[in-house]
C-alpha cells in the first residue's frame, strides 16, 4: 500500500513538473515567438513607399521626376467570371492587352496549377480605376523614373536601376551620390485583421508615415547643356573623331553649368554609369602649360621680364632631347612668346627654375592629387608620381608624364579665372521637400593658392596669345578670352603613339571677373590631331551662346 502510494505520489510530481516546464516554456521562451504569430494573424503590417525626389535645372524644370503606373495580379479562386471573359474586358480598357501577354496569358489559362499571375503590363490611373473592382484582381503600384528631357544631361543625372534584393536605386551621377536624399524613407502600418485578411476599421492601428525624398535644385543651365551637347556632336562628326566632352563651371561659385561627354564610334561601347568628364585620366598636354607658368610667377622664380636664353636649341637632358611640336625654336622667347608659340623648351627651363618641391607643392595645392570632391558618383582619383627624375620634372612643364581627370584639370585652371583662388566643383545649390523647407549643402572654403598679382600677369599672357595666335580667327567680336590649347599623345603599353591623341581648349570669359570657365576635349580627331584647330573652335562657337544665357 505505502509503495503504491509513494509511486502515485512520485508520478503526480512528475506530471506536475512536466506540465509546469511546458507552462514554462510556451509562456517564457516562446512567449515572443508566439506573441509574434498571434499578431501576424490578428495583425498585418502593410510598407508605405515613399516618393523619389525630383532633380531640378536651375530654372526649377524638372530633369528627372516620378511617374506613377500600376500593374494587376489575377488570382483565379477569387474570380466570378471565366478568363476569357476577364482579358477581353481588360483588352477593352488597355488596348492590346491581350497581344501585350499573349505567352502569359495562354500558359495561365491552360495550366490548372497555377492560380496566381502576375502581368508586366502597365495602366494609368484611370485605366486603373475601370479594372479595381473586378473580383480577383489586385492592384499593384509601381513608380518610374522618368527623365522629361529625354537624354539631356544624362551623364550628370545618372539612372534609376533596380540592385540585386530588387531595390530601386541610383547609378551614376546625382541619382547615385544623393540617392538617400533623393529615396526618402519608408513607412509601415501595422492594421488589424479579420479572418479574411480585410482591415478591421474599428479597431486600432498604428503608423508611421513614409518620408518622401528631397528635391535636388541643380546648377545646370538647360540652355547651355542643350547646346553644350548639340555643338559637342557636330564638332565630334565635322572633325572624325571618337569621343569629345564639354564641361562648363561658373567662376566664382564652381557651379557646374553644362557638363556633357559623347561618343562617335560604334568600336568604342560607353559604360551606362560611366562619366567621362570626371572617371578618365589624360595627360593634358599644352593646356597645363599656364599653371606652370603662374606657379614659376607665384613663386617669383621668374618674373614677367623673363627671356629664354636658350630656346635657340632642342633641349638635351641625359639621353632624352626636348623638342616643340613642329620641330621650331623661338630664341631669346618671352613668356608671351612661351605661350603664344606653345613652346616646350621654353616650358622645361622654366620649371627648372620653379623646382621639383616647389612644382609639388603648387600641384597639391590645386588638388590635382586627388579627387575635386564633386558630387556626382564615379570620379576617379589621379594617379602621383613618387619618383621624378630631371627629365620627368622638365616633360611635366607641359603636361606629358602626369595624369588627372578633366575635372581636375578645370577646377586648377579656374583657380587663374578666380584671382588665385582653389573652389571645389558642385552640381546641387540646395534641397527642398514637401514640406517647402530648404537645405543648404555645407558651404565649401575658397583656398587661396595663388597672389593677385601673379593671376593678372598670367591672365594678360594668356590674352595676349589668344588674341594673336591662330585661334583668334574663332573668336567672335566683343568676346574677351583667356585661354590655351593643347593636344596629348596617348601612351599605350607605356609608350606615345602618333595614331591617338587628345586635343583640348581650356579657358574663360571675359578675363576680368570671369562668368564661366570651360573645358573641351576631343578624343582622337581624325581631320586635325591639333586643340588649335579642333577643340578651340567648339569652345568659342559654345562660348559665344554661353553669354547669351547666362
Amino acid at each position: 500500500m505505502i509503495q503504491r502510494y509513494r509511486l502515485l505520489l512520485t508520478s503526480l510530481i512528475l506530471t506536475f513538473i512536466v506540465v509546469t516546464s511546458r507552462f514554462f516554456y510556451w509562456q517564457i521562451i516562446k512567449s515572443s515567438d508566439l506573441k509574434e504569430k498571434a499578431l501576424s494573424q490578428t495583425y498585418k503590417l502593410e510598407t508605405e513607399n515613399p516618393s523619389r525626389g525630383q532633380i531640378l535645372s536651375s530654372d526649377d524644370s524638372p530633369l528627372a521626376l516620378n511617374q506613377t503606373n500600376y500593374r494587376v495580379s489575377i488570382y483565379k479562386p477569387n474570380l466570378q467570371e471565366d478568363l476569357n471573359s476577364l482579358f477581353q474586358k481588360i483588352d477593352l480598357i488597355h488596348p492590346n492587352f491581350i497581344a501585350e501577354n499573349q505567352k502569359i496569358i495562354d500558359n495561365f489559362k491552360e495550366n490548372s496549377k497555377q492560380l496566381w499571375v502576375d502581368l508586366p503590363t502597365f495602366f494609368s490611373n484611370s485605366e486603373k480605376d475601370q479594372i479595381q473592382d473586378i473580383p480577383g484582381i489586385t492592384i499593384h503600384q509601381n513608380q518610374l523614373r522618368y527623365y522629361p528631357e529625354n537624354k539631356l544631361a544624362k551623364d550628370i543625372l545618372g539612372f534609376i536601376a533596380k540592385d540585386e534584393e530588387g531595390t530601386a536605386i541610383g547609378y551614376g551621377g546625382l541619382e547615385a551620390y544623393y540617392n538617400k536624399k533623393l529615396q526618402g524613407k519608408t513607412g509601415f502600418i501595422l492594421a488589424p485583421q479579420d479572418a479574411t485578411g480585410k482591415t478591421i476599421l474599428t479597431k486600432k492601428s498604428w503608423t508611421l508615415s513614409a518620408i518622401d525624398g528631397q528635391n535636388i535644385h541643380t546648377s545646370i543651365n538647360r540652355g547651355i547643356q542643350y547646346q553644350a551637347e548639340k555643338i559637342l556632336s557636330e564638332g565630334i562628326n565635322k572633325y572624325q573623331a571618337d569621343s569629345g566632352s564639354i564641361t562648363v563651371m561658373e567662376t566664382q561659385t564652381g557651379q557646374i553649368l553644362a557638363m556633357t561627354s559623347l561618343i562617335a564610334t560604334s568600336s568604342a561601347t560607353p559604360s551606362a554609369s560611366k562619366n567621362p568628364a570626371i572617371a578618365d585620366l589624360f595627360e593634358p598636354g599644352s593646356i597645363f602649360k599656364p599653371i606652370i607658368m603662374t606657379m614659376a610667377l607665384d613663386q617669383k622664380s621668374i618674373n614677367t621680364d623673363y627671356i629664354c636664353d636658350d630656346c635657340s636649341h632642342p633641349r638635351t637632358i641625359g639621353e632624352y632631347t626636348i623638342s616643340n611640336w613642329d620641330n621650331s625654336t623661338h630664341p631669346n622667347s618671352t613668356l608671351k612668346d612661351i605661350i603664344l608659340n606653345s613652346d616646350n623648351i621654353g616650358m622645361s627651363y622654366i620649371i627648372s627654375h620653379l623646382g621639383l618641391n616647389n612644382f609639388l607643392s603648387y600641384y597639391q595645392k590645386l588638388g590635382l592629387n586627388k579627387k575635386t570632391g564633386i558630387d556626382l558618383q564615379g570620379e576617379s582619383k589621379p594617379t602621383v608620381k613618387t619618383s621624378w627624375p630631371e627629365i620627368d620634372l622638365a616633360t611635366a612643364s607641359f603636361g606629358q608624364g602626369i595624369v588627372v581627370t578633366q575635372i581636375n584639370m578645370l577646377q586648377a585652371f579656374n583657380v587663374i579665372a578666380n584671382n588665385g583662388y582653389l573652389i571645389k566643383p558642385k552640381v546641387a545649390k540646395y534641397f527642398s521637400d514637401n514640406f517647402n523647407q530648404i537645405y543648404y549643402p555645407k558651404k565649401q572654403p575658397s583656398i587661396p593658392v595663388f597672389s593677385i598679382e601673379s593671376v593678372s600677369q598670367m591672365k594678360n599672357i594668356l590674352k595676349y596669345a589668344v588674341e594673336n595666335g591662330v585661334v583668334n580667327q574663332f573668336r567672335p567680336k566683343n568676346l574677351e578670352v583667356c585661354a590655351k590649347s593643347g593636344t596629348a599623345q596617348v601612351a599605350v603599353k607605356g609608350s606615345y603613339t602618333d595614331s591617338s591623341t587628345i586635343a583640348s581648349y581650356i579657358g574663360f570669359s571675359p578675363c576680368n571677373n570671369p562668368k564661366f570657365t570651360m573645358i573641351v576635349t576631343i578624343n582622337n580627331p581624325k581631320s586635325s590631331p591639333w586643340g588649335s584647330s579642333t577643340a578651340a573652335p567648339i569652345w568659342f562657337e559654345l562660348a559665344s551662346k554661353i553669354n547669351h544665357l547666362l
